[in-house]
């Protein structure tokens, strides 16, 4: 049975805590299922690296929510999505591969990519030694418990958004102090892909394209 300390990431105010494990067959459950369930691209938000059968309907329910104008049903669905792809080692290669980062603002990506690799995804490596690549933690479900309208501060500017809150649910494990409860700011603004805005401040787009305007992760605890 492991243990694993809270951390807290420092770069978006998140509070994040993760362990998780499958046994063999239900890892190959997963991987058929993965294979299996297909996924519809948007124009707004850019789709997971290798994701999830868990991902991919996470995704597909943005790009719904999307088609239908409903904004509350599009935060929704970014809150799964973010909390499926940062929560999953499953599907990652490296303690570099850091999930959800593509879901967060823009400017803070970096920086939250190092504080993720040094306080949790740190984590991947010994999961891997001590326990085994099938007891890499996976997210099987997200559900919504509350979402509320908010004014969310980000740098100096404050933004449209909410607050949601959600529970979590792994695939079956025998390590313990999994991060179950978690509570997200998410907030409307104009924001850039990260590789878009790397180029634009090399200066390599010969045109400046125009911004996306969609929601972002700004904390999670």
């Amino acid at each position: 049975m492991s243990h694993w300390m809270k951390r807290s990431f420092a770069a978006l105010g998140v509070c994040a805590l993760l362990m998780s494990g499958c046994n063999n067959a239900q890892q190959a459950e997963t991987d058929s299922a993965d294979e299996m369930v297909e996924i519809t691209a948007n124009e707004v938000y850019l789709v997971p690296d290798d994701p999830t059968a868990y991902m991919k309907t996470a995704y597909d329910e943005v790009s719904s929510a999307l088609n239908e104008a409903d904004e509350e049903a599009e935060a929704e669905a970014v809150a799964k999505l973010f909390i499926a792809d940062f929560f999953t080692l499953s599907n990652k290669t490296a303690d570099t591969d850091v999930g959800g980062l593509d879901y967060i603002a823009s400017e803070s990506y970096d920086d939250m990519s190092l504080y993720a690799r040094y306080y949790f995804y740190n984590n991947y490596s010994a999961i891997k030694t001590n326990e085994g690549e099938d007891q890499l933690p996976a997210v099987v479900g997200v559900e919504i418990t509350s979402i509320t309208p908010a004014d969310v501060t980000y740098g100096s500017s404050t933004y449209s958004g909410y607050e949601i809150s959600a529970q979590i649910q792994y695939a079956e494990t025998s390590v313990s102090d999994l991060k179950s409860d978690v509570t997200l700011r998410l907030a409307r603004m104009d924001d850039y892909d990260h590789d878009t805005r790397e180029q634009m401040d090399a200066g390599e787009l010969e045109e400046i394209p125009e911004a996306k305007n969609l929601f972002r992760v700004i904390s999670l605890s």
